[in-house]
């Protein structure tokens, strides 16, 4: 996956499930159980992609601390609230990208089912556009399938070309 690639991928995480990484996290946010997750991304100008992540307490916690300092460093708002069992999050954004300045705007929606599911949608808007994409819809579920295999580490995502990389990497 070229340098490029991994970018765009990190800033549409960001964009839509980065609403998991704030700092001020609602205090009754449901919890994901530990183990392999599935997860299923739609709307980065082509057909959902299948990735796997194994996930821990301390991975969520890296990510969080990814998340709260990208909100210290360029977001300008940042509004995360549960309503019901809904998590919304919305977020304006400067972000360095590989040709410049990109405000990133987002609006997303994470709907839970218990420790063990999730369903996000939402949409994100780039200034200027993002290899050609001005505006995206996102969607992303998740579905935990287990533990996490044989020789996996925590914060491993495993991509649908089945390369590897670790999420905690990503914040260096």
């Amino acid at each position: 996956m070229s340098a490029r690639c991994r970018w765009l991928l990190a800033v549409s995480l960001l964009g839509f499930t980065g609403l998991a990484l704030a700092q001020d996290l609602p205090a009754d946010m449901p919890k994901r159980k530990a183990g392999l997750w599935e997860v299923q991304t739609g709307g980065m100008g082509g057909r959902p992609q299948t990735m796997k992540l194994c996930l821990d307490a301390d991975t969520d916690r890296a990510m969080y601390q990814m998340g709260t300092k990208v909100r210290g460093q360029a977001c300008s708002k940042l509004d995360i609230s549960m309503k019901g069992q809904v998590l919304v999050s919305d977020a304006v954004c400067k972000l360095d990208g590989p040709n410049g300045p990109i405000n990133m705007t987002s609006h997303s929606e994470t709907q839970f089912q218990g420790d063990t599911a999730y369903q996000t949608t939402g949409h994100i808007k780039y200034e200027p556009a993002v290899m050609g994409q001005a505006e995206m819809p996102l969607t992303s579920s998740g579905r935990w399938v287990g533990p996490c295999a044989a020789g996996q580490k925590p914060g491993d995502m495993v991509m649908p070309n089945g390369t590897t990389m670790n999420m905690k990497d990503m914040q260096h």
